[in-house]
């Protein structure tokens, strides 16, 4: 198998030793490289949703970087030569760009601005506009003959409801109020628009055939995330008509895609061969016509995203495997899945449903890499396998030259019951052998998700080399219920959902004190969603953490099942709903943080979205006041405006300094100097104030 990390480089003539930089002594480095502070890693640029164009000179993508004064990360479109070269920004709006689409005849890029669409000559000029929608517009994709563009948009509100809003006559009525999404079709040379879609359904996804002429889609009820499991994978006609229907059952469906010859139609869908529920995410093919989907790779692999090969005979996807995931094509006639790259790296997810990263005519994949020295650049690969990928972009040239990171490596401990588990260590800067450290635990979401190699997510959300500069180390652990480790694995939660988890994370830190890295005695322990329930039950469980933050963290199963938006699984998880006859109520106490919380002596903070659906305020609240109630110490954040994971800027800087001024007071005993944003100002004149 090709090591990414050995593969060529474009002809910019970046040593392909700098990558081995990872595995250099951290003494060494640290004499010559400063560590990043909070802001550093705030201001670096974050490269996105990379697109090939049709002739495979060119690549496009969002780079994006913070702009403080109005407290958003704003991307812009940018193009790199694939041959080398400088990269070229091409967009420039105050409020960014983002989806940016290569035309089929190569002559336009479009891309969404203010919620509509834009046109940008790639020849030159400025762009202009194209949709004038009533609604803000989303998932565009153009039509093979570059004569249109795809799209769906919400329903439009009556004037009747314009009036009442108005007129402040506003009140909510709770999971009926939605509008409807719908797929659109407008005309590039004159904007005209046409509803291909209409009636009492939501288009979640689509993909155009390669011809134009059908379509593949996820059509459900309705856009509430609580029916997203009650969708099903559709066929019709580019037009609309002759709308038939391929799946009957009630799990999760996506990125359904039309093979180059319209004969079939691959999905992926979170369920086996029998079509039962939460189950690693797995590669479906049907039919067309109809007929029954068959499962195309034993239920062992955990695919992330998958698209046809031009020639149809393959199947191009991203599969998990644990701390990396990796290209792999599978050859549909043999069933043989043989990978395309292999590494200490992840390739994350695209921003939209969907894998559109193979370019038909060139027959190359253009994707993501994150590397522990990279965090996200653009590589392209061609799916035949016959050559290695290449790195077209050179986004972080200056981080690892500049900065002092943490080395990464996978580490594997065995749990209370002899399974093997796996995580990633980062090492702190300073680090020496034989001295104990600080540990950070640092807990992933989903729980069906798994912390890899590079960056991981949002620069703040994790913050490692800042953790690292201070002299911590890092855990990232893998624990069942995460993905890639198979079904056993990922199923661990059903019917019991702290089975496991908890002490596959305990036996973690275990390890890491045998090996003589971690200190027992300065142990904090952090996390977001499941990664916050998960924090929950850890402190009701024990009490060797000198500090825990929570963040969107599940305090009470049974309250919780009331108040969210998305109930599906939890279903799963507990045997049925709380509500009905027989209901399993002691299988949702049993595993709610609350029942033991009255053991908790760990000072927790915790934070909340305002907006967050998934896991309301409430359950914070829940916690927060029952520890403050114990004499626990404890404090509530509540960011304004924010949902399930926080996107506002100075929202994750805050959250990012309030926890390691908690960590430093009560794992170090030692005060934390808040970082202040570029431009921050106190009446003194001096900076920001501390809570």
């Amino acid at each position: 198998m090709k090591r990414i990390y050995s593969l060529r480089t474009t002809a910019l003539g970046i040593a392909a030793t700098a990558l081995a930089l990872t595995a250099a002594p951290i003494a060494g480095r640290a004499q010559t490289r400063r560590p990043m502070t909070l802001v550093d890693l705030a201001n670096l640029p974050r490269a996105l949703d990379p697109q090939l164009s049709p002739d495979g000179r060119f690549v496009s993508y969002m780079l994006q970087r913070p702009d403080w004064t109005t407290g958003r990360l704003v991307p812009h479109i940018w193009r790199q030569a694939t041959s080398g070269g400088e990269p070229e920004q091409l967009t420039f709006g105050d409020g960014g760009e983002a989806l940016a689409r290569w035309s089929p005849d190569g002559r336009t890029i479009s891309f969404l601005r203010g919620g509509q669409l834009w046109l940008l000559t790639v020849a030159g000029g400025e762009p202009r506009q194209l949709s004038h929608h009533a609604t803000g517009i989303g998932s565009p994709e153009w039509s093979p003959d570059s004569s249109s563009i795809y799209f769906i948009a919400s329903d439009a509100r009556t004037a009747e409801e314009r009036e009442r809003e108005r007129v402040k006559d506003d009140v909510i009525e709770i999971d009926e109020g939605y509008k409807q999404r719908h797929l659109w079709k407008i005309v590039v040379s004159t904007g005209a628009e046409q509803a291909i879609t209409s009636g009492p359904s939501t288009v979640l996804s689509f993909r155009l055939s390669h011809d134009g002429s059908r379509i593949a889609l996820e059509r459900a009820p309705t856009p509430l995330a609580g029916d997203n499991f009650r969708g099903e994978v559709w066929v019709m006609d580019a037009t609309g008509e002759h709308a038939q229907v391929l799946t009957h059952n009630t799990n999760w469906e996506d990125s359904p895609e039309l093979s180059p010859d319209n004969s079939q139609v691959l999905f992926l869908a979170d369920m086996n061969a029998q079509f039962e529920p939460y189950y690693n995410t797995t590669l479906f093919v049907v039919p067309a016509a109809g007929g029954t989907p068959r499962r195309v790779l034993p239920d062992s692999y955990s695919f992330d995203r998958a698209t046809w090969s031009p020639d149809g005979k393959a199947i191009i996807a991203v599969l998990n495997l644990g701390v990396h995931n990796e290209v792999f094509r599978i050859d549909l006639a043999s069933g043989r899945a043989t990978p395309l790259t292999d590494g200490e790296h992840s390739i994350p997810a695209p921003p939209a449903p969907g894998w559109g990263g193979v370019e038909p005519h060139t027959g190359r994949a253009v994707f993501l890499l994150e590397e522990p020295t990279r965090f996200g650049e653009v590589w392209t690969l061609p799916v035949s396998g016959e050559q290695p990928a290449t790195r077209v972009t050179h986004v972080y040239d200056a981080l690892a030259r500049d900065f002092a990171l943490p080395r990464q490596e996978r580490v594997t401990w065995k749990s209370t019951d002899g399974t093997t588990i796996e995580g990633l260590l980062f090492y702190p800067l300073d680090y020496e052998a034989g001295k104990r450290y600080p540990l950070v635990v640092q807990l992933h979401g989903g729980p069906n998700e798994a912390d890899r190699f590079g960056a991981g997510g949002g620069l703040l959300a994790g913050y490692f080399p800042v953790l690292a500069a201070k002299g911590y180390a890092v855990l990232r652990p893998n624990y069942r219920g995460s993905i890639g480790y198979g079904n056993a694995a990922y199923r661990d939660i059903v019917g019991q959902y702290f089975r496991h988890m908890h002490v596959d994370v305990l036996t973690g830190v275990d390890h890491l004190i045998a090996i003589g890295v971690a200190d027992p005695d300065r142990l904090v322990v952090t996390g977001w969603s499941a990664g916050g329930h998960l924090v929950n039950k850890l402190i009701t469980f024990t009490d060797r953490f000198k500090a825990a933050s929570s963040g969107a963290g599940a305090a009470n199963w049974i309250s919780l099942y009331g108040q969210t938006d998305s109930r599906s699984n939890r279903t799963v998880y507990f045997g049925g709903t709380p509500w009905e006859a027989h209901a399993p109520i002691e299988a949702y106490w049993n595993s709610s943080p609350i029942k033991d919380v009255a053991r908790v002596k760990t000072p927790t903070i915790f934070f909340a979205g305002e907006n967050d659906a998934r896991v309301p305020v409430a359950q914070a609240l829940e916690m927060f006041h029952a520890l403050r109630s114990n004499g626990v110490p404890s404090h509530l954040y509540v960011a304004p405006r924010e949902g399930h994971g926080w996107g506002e800027l100075r929202h994750n800087f805050f959250k990012a300094n309030a926890e390691l001024a908690w960590f430093e007071q009560y794992a170090r005993g030692r005060a934390y100097v808040w970082e202040r944003a570029p431009g921050e100002a106190t009446p003194d004149g001096r900076g920001r104030s501390q809570p």
